[in-house]
């Protein structure tokens, strides 16, 4: 595939929250700790409301790919305003007719 998902991955950390919400399937599942399970609009009013990382470094990656599906699986750092954020993240991303969006996303804190 040609698609960059990574650079677009770094955008649901360091972009604007609009940006992402662009990028959200309408079905979309998101997992954070200690918040819990978050889907549909909850997603969006909680990437809205929250602050946005000044810089990600993900490693540790790893993708599985088909035609229509891409899962990314990573270690985070990021960075804003002296705090430092460690997490095992993966992200599961599906073609739609429109293009890519993501569908899951899950971090579990280092």
């Amino acid at each position: 595939m040609n698609r960059d998902f990574w650079a677009t991955e770094q955008i649901f950390w360091t972009g604007s929250a609009a940006e992402a919400i662009r990028r959200l399937d309408e079905a979309a599942v998101m997992v954070f700790a200690p918040t819990g399970i978050l889907q549909g609009r909850a997603i969006a009013s909680r990437l809205g409301g929250a602050p946005r990382w000044d810089s990600i470094v993900m490693d540790q990656r790893h993708v599985t790919e088909s035609d229509d599906v891409t899962i990314l699986a990573y270690r985070a750092t990021a960075m804003r305003e002296g705090i430092t954020y460690r997490a095992f993240c993966s992200s599961t991303w599906i073609r739609r007719d429109d293009g890519w969006r993501l569908i899951a996303h899950q971090q579990t804190p280092l």
